[in-house]
């Protein structure tokens, strides 16, 4: 088992990944990898990694809380792991973000999968992971709701159906 992460802590730590890794990541790229990346979790585990909903977006799944966070960047490159400061879900003010870790995660070997996961996320371009999420049915048979922001947003079951449809191109 593991301890569930902040959503905030997964995406600091990809961009904290990208930056050790001399890549650069995008928003575009940063929520199709959170996806994927729960997917994968719910694929081994049948947990969560983190407590947020996917909304069906144009482009792709989007978490909009991390979507507001970075969304300033536009289309540029996120050069800062993170926000100094974030809302928590009770709205009180929060310094100090956390990033996951081994430690904070409280296993190792999910750990070592999800940065190495990451990585090979991280040399797929950002289209070509917008297009693995059209590709999937979750998507697909909501279009026209999408286009119409009147989407409902990803099931957890959805999610890991979507990653298994598409971890063959990861590898």
């Amino acid at each position: 088992m593991f301890k569930e992460e902040k959503t905030i802590a997964v995406a600091n730590f990809i961009i904290e990944t990208a930056k050790h890794n001399n890549k650069l990541i995008t928003n575009l790229q940063l929520q199709k990898i959170l996806f994927f990346i729960q997917g994968y979790v719910l694929k081994e585990t049948n947990h969560e990694l983190f407590n947020s909903k996917f909304s069906k977006w144009q482009y792709g799944p989007v978490e909009k809380q991390i979507y507001r966070i970075f969304r300033d960047n536009g289309s540029a490159p996120i050069t800062d792991e993170f926000e100094n400061a974030y809302f928590d879900d009770n709205g009180s003010f929060i310094e100090d973000v956390p990033l996951m870790t081994k430690t904070n995660l409280e296993n190792e070997s999910l750990f070592n999968k999800i940065q190495a996961l990451t990585i090979n996320l991280l040399d797929i371009p950002a289209w070509k992971l917008v297009g693995l999420t059209h590709r999937d049915p979750s998507w697909y048979k909501d279009k026209e709701a999408i286009m119409n922001y009147s989407a409902p947003d990803y099931s957890s079951d959805e999610i890991k159906k979507c990653y298994q449809n598409s971890e063959l191109s990861f590898k």
